[in-house]
């Protein structure tokens, strides 16, 4: 369990856990798709198992962005993953929100670059992204990355020097995490 302030949702995602990711109908991941071709087809939620080392996730409901901490295999810290979106709303299921496809990855040492802006530029010529939404991303994300420390450091305190989720078993998703 991860204590967060309020307005703020974060959460340990071991290796290995199930996940609900965005899919092809045919259950596949849509980055194996050509950009060219990729968001003209309808995309949909699938399950599929977290690879890789643990992640935190830190998740102000009222902002444009979620934070994910990376951790190595090996338990070492990686770097935070910005994920640029639409401020979150909760629904039944659980929270909603609309990825602009545009993302900031900020290293251990702070070093800021962009990330899939060749996806972002493929999706905001079609139903999954609007321009408007872009433009935002890339005023936010361009914040960010004059001073991702600054950046890093008002998320508040998470310790990030090591991981007790390593060890942490996989998650499970609930049954009938599918059914609308």
């Amino acid at each position: 369990m991860v204590e967060a302030p309020a307005g703020v949702v974060a959460g340990w995602l071991s290796s290995g856990s199930e996940i609900a990711y965005w899919a092809t109908t045919e259950g596949e991941d849509p980055r194996a798709v050509p950009l060219d071709s990729r968001f003209h087809q309808h995309l949909t939620t699938a399950q599929r198992a977290w690879t890789g080392g643990s992640v935190l996730r830190v998740i102000p409901l009222a902002e444009p962005w979620q934070v994910l901490h990376f951790w190595n295999a090996d338990g070492t810290f990686a770097g935070w993953y910005v994920n640029l979106e639409s401020e979150k709303r909760r629904d039944r299921l659980g929270l909603v929100a609309v990825d602009w496809h545009l993302d900031v990855l900020i290293s251990a040492d702070f070093e800021a670059e962009w990330k899939d802006e060749d996806e972002a530029a493929a999706a905001v010529k079609t139903e999954y992204l609007r321009d408007e939404d872009l433009d935002h991303a890339r005023r936010t994300g361009e914040a960010i990355m004059a001073d991702p420390r600054s950046f890093i450091d008002a998320l508040g305190r998470w310790d990030v020097t090591h991981s007790p989720a390593v060890s942490e078993p996989a998650l499970t998703l609930p049954v009938g995490w599918d059914v609308l």
